[in-house]
């Protein structure tokens, strides 16, 4: 009687009768819902590192901008200076390096350490130094 079933079932698959088994529907449809609830979780979190690179990219623009722009004369004296481009505001800070700077005759030419800071977000900044000659007063 069990080879007369497994006869039947060979010929059922042969004549193209045979189907899928509820268990083996049940597991295709939990695996297609895990897939399913896992794409646009990683579609949000691909656009929100997109978006986070962008406004990195964005303050850096900024940043060359200010240094190389509004800091790339050379009139630059000690103080801070306040701006804005592209609608994204900056601050830079200019103060004498007392350790670097030259004495003698060239005594009113110092050595700046500069701070550019351009925020990203709401509590993130870009901040770059760097180092300009200017004057003392």
């Amino acid at each position: 009687m069990i080879g007369m079933s497994r006869r039947r079932l060979f010929r059922a698959k042969r004549n193209g009768q045979a189907a899928f088994t509820l268990l083996e529907m049940l597991v295709a449809v939990a695996i297609m819902s895990v897939l399913v609830g896992m794409v646009p979780r990683s579609f949000v979190f691909a656009r929100a590192l997109i978006n986070r690179s962008e406004s990195w990219v964005d303050a850096r623009i900024v940043a060359e901008a200010v240094l190389n722009g509004e800091l790339g004369g050379s009139d630059l004296r000690p103080g801070t200076r306040r701006g804005a481009i592209d609608g994204r505001g900056w601050t830079a800070i200019l103060q004498p390096n007392a350790d670097l700077s030259a004495g003698g005759a060239d005594a009113e030419r110092v050595l700046l350490h500069v701070r550019v800071v351009v925020p990203v977000s709401s509590v993130e900044n870009l901040e770059v130094d760097t180092m300009r000659v200017g004057f003392a007063r």
